[in-house]
């Protein structure tokens, strides 16, 4: 989705506290198999998100979220979302959390940027209050 709508749409990934870390009280394999503990600092989540895109030959841009975790409370993202920010700042796009959510949301997502690369405009925003609150 990406290669085929990075020319009218900025993509971002932003990478949160790791969910469940070696050290967490429900570790997942990957974070066994590749070491990856809870972060102490900046510098760790950043050495984790690089390891993540390197192993995933993800090519999407990537931001790291503070140790403050500012960008995963606002957004309620843990432990992982899809959301569709217009250029006014609401959302056109808030998928439910993953691992549920996360298909549901990119054929959201999808239509969405079909739409607007279409027609060359933002597609009109769902009836739902929850989709139009400005971030």
């Amino acid at each position: 989705m990406y290669d085929m709508y990075k020319d009218i749409a900025e993509f971002r990934i932003v990478y949160i506290d790791e969910a469940h870390a070696l050290d967490d009280l429900r570790p997942v394999r990957y974070a066994v198999d590749l070491g990856i503990k809870e972060h102490k600092n900046i510098g760790e989540r950043c050495t984790t998100a690089d390891m993540m895109m390197a192993n995933e030959h993800i090519t999407i841009p990537c931001i790291v979220d503070n140790m403050d975790n500012k960008v995963n409370a606002a957004y309620n993202a843990h432990p992982d979302r899809i959301f569709v920010v217009r250029k006014d700042g609401r959302l056109a796009v808030a998928g439910d959390h993953g691992p549920w959510g996360f298909k549901p949301a990119l054929q959201k997502t999808k239509k969405w940027l079909e739409e607007y690369k279409k027609n060359g405009k933002e597609p009109g925003l769902p009836d739902s209050d929850n989709h139009a609150k400005k971030m």
